[in-house]
C-alpha cells in the first residue's frame, strides 16, 4: 500500500518522536510504500491532509494522540482531490487515544497491527457547525464542565501526563458555573442549567473517561450527555463513576440519542472536540452515518 503517515512527534510527551523511526521501519519492512510528514505547529496536520493526492493514496494514518486524528480528519475531509476517502488509520502513541479505545486499540502497536491486519470499519462522524463553518469530529464534543477540563488538562499533561485531566477534573469543579442551556434533538427542544453538554459518538473522552458507556460509532446516532446543575459536593462524589461508566444512574444526569442537535448557551461557552480547545457555542451538530472507512483490530 502507498501510505501517507502524519506524526506528531511532540504527542504523548515526546513519544510520538521517539517511536517515528520504528514505526516507519515496521511499515516500511512489510512492504509498504511510506510518505512521512513531521507537524510543526498545531493545524499542520489538517494542512498537510487537505493536500495530499488521494487518487494516489491507499491509506492514511495520523501518529499522535486524539488532537492529531482530529487534525488529520478535517485536512481528509477538506481534501477535494477525490470523491472518496482512503482508509484511515490511528497510531496511538499520545495522552490520550481516547478513539482508539471503541477501535480496539490501547497501544501504538496495536495501530501497527490492524493496518497489518487489514480489519476495517466503517464509523460515524459528527460535523459540526461553529462561528460559520463545518468541522468533524469522531470521538466527541462538549462544552462546559467538560471543556473546562480539557483545557486545564492540556496545559498540565506535559508536566504530570495522563493524570492532568483527573487534577483538571477536580480544579474546575470547585470553581465551576452552570449555563442555561437549551437543546434541540431532532427538533424536540429541552431547557436546563447545566453542568455539561457533551455529545458522543464513542464511549471515551480523556483517554479513560467512559463518558457515553452506551456509544457506539458506527449506529447512525450520537449520544447528547447532559449533566445538570448539582451541588459541587455531589459533583466530587460523582466524579469517579465516570471512569467505570457508572454516572448514567445520577437523577441530573439524562441522554438524548438522535441525528441532529441545536444548541446554544448562555454564556457562550468554548467547546473541545477530541479534547482540544476549538470553537464556540451556540453549536449545531449532525450525524454523518459511517462516513469513513478505519483501521481496527
Amino acid at each position: 500500500m502507498k501510505i501517507h503517515l502524519i506524526y506528531n512527534p511532540n504527542s504523548g510527551g515526546g513519544r510520538g518522536g521517539k517511536l517515528y523511526p520504528l514505526i516507519h521501519k515496521t511499515l516500511a519492512d512489510s512492504g509498504h510504500t511510506i510518505i512521512p510528514y513531521r507537524t510543526l505547529y498545531r493545524f499542520h496536520a489538517t494542512e498537510i491532509a487537505t493536500h495530499i493526492d488521494l487518487m494516489n493514496t491507499d491509506a492514511v494514518l495520523a501518529a499522535g494522540g486524539d488532537g492529531t486524528a482530529y487534525e488529520v480528519l478535517n485536512g481528509l475531509m477538506q481534501n477535494t482531490s477525490s470523491k472518496s476517502h482512503p482508509v484511515f488509520g490511528i497510531i496511538p502513541v499520545g495522552t490520550g487515544n481516547s478513539f482508539s479505545y471503541d477501535l480496539n486499540m490501547k497501544k501504538w502497536d496495536d495501530g501497527i497491527r490492524a493496518l497489518l491486519g487489514g480489519k476495517k470499519r466503517r464509523v460515524d462522524l459528527m460535523r459540526f457547525t461553529t462561528e460559520g463553518d463545518d468541522f468533524y469530529s469522531m470521538n466527541a464534543i462538549g462544552f462546559g464542565l467538560v471543556a473546562d477540563v480539557s483545557y486545564l488538562g492540556n496545559r498540565l499533561k506535559k508536566f504530570i501526563g495522563q493524570t492532568a485531566y483527573t487534577v483538571g477534573a477536580l480544579a474546575e469543579i470547585m470553581r465551576f458555573k452552570p449555563q442555561h442551556t437549551r437543546l434541540e434533538v431532532d427538533g424536540a427542544a429541552y431547557e436546563y442549567d447545566g453542568v455539561f453538554t457533551n455529545f458522543s459518538n464513542s464511549v471515551v473522552i480523556g483517554g479513560n473517561m467512559k463518558i457515553s458507556p452506551n456509544s457506539k460509532i458506527d449506529d447512525g446516532v450520537a449520544e447528547c450527555v447532559v449533566l445538570e446543575d448539582m451541588p459541587r459536593k455531589d459533583i466530587i462524589k460523582a466524579f469517579p463513576l465516570v471512569y467505570e461508566g457508572r454516572h448514567l444512574s445520577i437523577p441530573q444526569l439524562k441522554v438524548y440519542s438522535g441525528k441532529h442537535f441545536k444548541v446554544v448557551s448562555d454564556p457562550p461557552k468554548i467547546c473541545n472536540p477530541e479534547g482540544e480547545i476549538f470553537g464556540v457555542t451556540p453549536l449545531e451538530l449532525l450525524v454523518l452515518p459511517q462516513e469513513i472507512e478505519m483501521f481496527t483490530l
